[in-house]
């Protein structure tokens, strides 16, 4: 009895979030399969992308595994990885929501205090987990189906992602029950959602290519991979069940392992339990910007690394795409510059696809860093600080001030590495250093409209700062691919971001983004001051 009130009042609370998952969900697989049929409507058009796909590793670490040119296995290349890491991070952020938060709230202590016992929040929440992932299959499969894609392959596309979110489920939990605080468990647990898609990549970049079929084999690391057992499916060209079934029982396993730890554990304590600080604070963390320096350093560490990481990666294959390019046959450079831009050569066109990746990541950073005042929001901390000489602008500026360093200091660093690796390529070292650098102010936009949910409608967050973080790099990374109107590839403020990399650079979208990034956060700052704080009780 119990069991069932707890799960309908999760479900009841989190409705709205479940549903603006769903919608975001269902058209974001639509447009895929919409855009696809529009854009490459006949199987020479789709050859051609693939031709460039196949023999360009930085584009099959960010796209998926082809498998033929297909309408179906095409769609499949280009949206599969990523409806999958948003089904990843959904589950990620259900699980620790309902678990290691509300143990800091001391909200698990009071039901396990009642007939239901310790482990019925748990069982509740593994439930909720199960059931949206469900809704994500069907709604990605309605998506499909909508586009006129066949039914066997939509369901199993859509299975393999609603798997992936399942096998995320049971990481979130496991790392609820090892985390001292819901902050940690969040990070790692998302953390290893992007970890788990860039190991698909590299299984994917290091596959063995099938010139004649158009597909492509992954190599082991794809096997290491919940995204990768949902590609390895192969929807819509071998229709392969069997992959799936690892992803299950990856969930099942993970589920029982963290019942068994939580069993065995007090409650509100980790299995890793916190550093114990000094008695007395240090100067830098007697105001409120450092504390949330010192609160958002691994976020920051493990963002920028990762972007470091990406900028090293593309500009040391600016060394060799051309001549991978120009081995894949007439019409590939074309399809290239549809993906990074049609004004310049195609080692120009891929330096800006590299700025726009890089800055996708750069606004992963705003976005956590403004979803930062929720979570302080939602424990009671805000409160604390609140109650002490700190006014509200301070408190709320310090977290965003330490958010946008974080994405400058990460964007900067890229374009150094990257400029140098490149030399003299396309435009030589500025162009690559300014190109990375100028997706600054479309990136701090993120940060902007994060803040403002949180000043107007705090409880939706998250649930809005990352629906808009993965429309955005749909519509940027993906808009022009899959041939998007242009009118929908501006609501992207990466879009806006004058490509530095190629001929004659517009910059007013980049200073129109300046302009609206520090009237947002203004905007927000403003409309927080005129509300009372929402702890989550």
């Amino acid at each position: 009895m119990m069991f069932g009130t707890l799960l309908r009042f999760r479900l009841r609370r989190d409705r709205t979030q479940l549903i603006v998952w769903a919608l975001a969900l269902f058209f974001m697989m639509y447009a895929v399969v919409a855009d696809v049929q529009e854009t490459f409507p006949t199987a020479a058009d789709r050859a051609a992308t693939l031709k460039v796909m196949l023999v360009t590793p930085a584009i099959l670490m960010f796209r998926g595994t082809p498998q033929g040119a297909s309408e179906g296995a095409f769609t499949a290349t280009l949206g599969l990885a990523f409806m999958a890491l948003l089904a990843g991070m959904m589950s990620t952020f259900l699980v620790v929501r309902h678990t290691r938060a509300e143990e800091e709230r001391g909200q698990a202590e009071t039901i396990a205090a009642t007939a239901a016992g310790r482990l019925a929040p748990s069982l509740a929440v593994i439930a909720e987990g199960v059931l949206a992932n469900v809704m994500a299959t069907v709604v990605i499969a309605l998506g499909c189906l909508a586009g006129g894609l066949p039914a066997a392959g939509s369901w199993l596309l859509a299975a393999g992602c609603g798997v992936t979110g399942l096998s995320f489920v049971g990481v979130a939990l496991v790392f609820a029950q090892l985390m001292p605080t819901s902050r940690s468990a969040n990070g790692w647990s998302a953390a290893l959602v992007v970890v788990a898609y860039f190991v698909r990549g590299i299984g994917d970049a290091a596959g063995e290519v099938h010139d004649a079929s158009l597909s492509l084999t992954p190599a082991w690391p794809s096997w290491l991979s919940p995204i990768g057992w949902a590609q390895l499916a192969f929807p819509f060209a071998q229709n392969r069940v069997w992959p799936l079934p690892i992803g299950a029982a990856f969930f099942v396993v993970l589920v029982g392992v963290a019942l068994l730890v939580q069993d065995r554990r007090d409650v509100g304590a980790g299995v890793i339990a916190e550093r114990r600080g000094r008695i007395g604070a240090s100067v830098v963390l007697r105001g409120p910007f450092g504390l949330a320096a010192r609160l958002e350093r691994g976020t920051l560490i493990g963002w920028i690394v990762a972007l470091v990481a990406l900028s090293t990666l593309v500009g040391d294959l600016s060394g060799v795409v051309v001549d991978q390019l120009a081995s894949a046959g007439p019409g590939v450079a074309d399809a290239i510059n549809r993906i990074g831009g049609e004004q310049g050569t195609v080692l120009q066109a891929f330096a800006n696809l590299g700025a726009v990746f890089s800055g996708l990541l750069a606004a992963a950073i705003c976005v956590q860093g403004a979803m930062r005042l929720r979570q302080e929001e939602a424990v009671g901390l805000a409160d604390a600080a609140l109650a002490a000489a700190v006014g509200r602008t301070r408190w709320m500026l310090s977290y965003l001030i330490v958010a946008a360093i974080g994405a400058v200091v990460a964007l900067v660093l890229g374009g150094l590495v990257s400029g140098s690796l490149a030399g003299a390529q396309a435009g030589g070292f500025s162009a690559w250093f300014g190109g990375i650098v100028w997706q600054t102010p479309g990136v701090l936009v993120f940060l902007g409209i994060t803040a403002l949910t949180f000043a107007v409608l705090p409880q939706a967050t998250m649930a809005v700062g990352w629906v808009v973080f993965a429309a955005a790099g749909f519509l940027g990374m993906f808009g022009p691919l899959l041939g998007v109107p242009e009118w929908a590839q501006k609501l992207s403020p990466l879009v806006h971001a004058p490509a530095v990399a190629l001929p004659h650079p517009d910059y007013t979208g980049g200073w129109v983004m300046a302009v609206l990034a520090v009237a947002l956060c203004a905007a927000a700052v403003l409309l927080f001051r005129r509300r009372d704080t929402r702890p989550v009780g």
